[in-house]
């Protein structure tokens, strides 16, 4: 027993090397935090047709504007009214545009998760992978609000039953992140991995556990380790995005190493 886990644990470090996995999710990473660029337009589109239907809230966006173009240009006055008829007139041109451009980065970052996996699991990449790059935003996104729902129900559920019961809900619902966590390594890994059957699915679902202790102690560990006003002292304005960067990368790091440990384990059952 001692010399197969010593041979697992040899083929997980030889094929974590071969896989360059911190490269990997240093760069998904930063081509995720560019990914979501476009939702920054997307915001500003949907502020826009929030304007358009409430003309109180639009006098008043206009006295802020008017107050904050005075303040930095004061020959242009006119400047405000500008910004206004641009929020409200390019709201549907600017919701379409980042729209379909959150789409098309966003499957762009999952095609290179799909590369990146495909190292790891032997599978080079192939149309399939960009088709399922395509509609793994969609689906995983399906995947959280179907989660969040069920995180709705049991709190909903919890204030009608019984005062006795209701303590047996609270170890339930600290559970919901974790199995959340687990559910979404498990999806992300069966849908870019590839078809393989039933068989395939033990050691994708032991990868995710694995992903899904790292992502826990990632969650609970990163603040405390990290406070944020240190990062406000060294980064200042950036510490923000320096922050997201390093929990993206983590987070992209404990998937990666998930995957590892399916491809060694599914290799393990392949030999027995």
């Amino acid at each position: 027993m001692r010399k197969r886990w010593k041979a697992l644990l040899r083929r997980f470090y030889r094929l974590y090397q071969e896989a360059h996995v911190p490269f990997f999710a240093a760069a998904l990473a930063y081509y995720a935090l560019l990914s979501l660029m476009p939702l920054l337009f997307l915001l500003v589109g949907l502020f826009g047709f929030l304007l358009s239907g409430n003309p109180a809230l639009r006098n008043e966006v206009f006295q802020a504007l008017t107050e904050l173009t005075l303040a930095l240009f004061p020959a242009r006055p006119e400047m405000a009214q500008s910004l206004l008829d641009f929020l409200t007139r390019g709201a549907f041109p600017l919701t379409l545009g980042s729209g379909l451009l959150l789409l098309w980065s966003g499957s762009n970052f999952f095609a290179a998760l799909s590369y990146a996996l495909g190292l790891i699991f032997g599978r080079p990449p192939g149309v399939r992978s960009r088709l399922l790059a395509l509609v793994t935003p969609f689906l995983l996104g399906l995947g959280l609000i179907l989660l969040a729902l069920l995180g709705l129900a049991l709190g909903f559920l919890a204030r009608f039953l019984p005062q006795g019961l209701q303590g047996l809900l609270g170890p339930l619902e600290e559970l919901v992140p974790l199995s959340t966590a687990f559910l979404l390594f498990l999806l992300t890994y069966a849908l870019l991995r590839g078809s393989g059957g039933l068989r395939t699915l033990p050691p994708l679902a032991a990868g995710a556990g694995v992903a899904t202790l790292l992502f826990e102690g990632i969650r609970l560990g990163l603040p405390r380790l990290l406070p944020r006003s240190q990062y406000e002292l060294l980064y200042g304005p950036l510490a923000g995005f320096v922050l997201a960067l390093l929990g993206l990368y983590l987070i992209l790091l404990a998937l990666l190493v998930g995957a590892v440990a399916a491809r060694v384990l599914e290799e393990a059952r392949e030999t027995d």
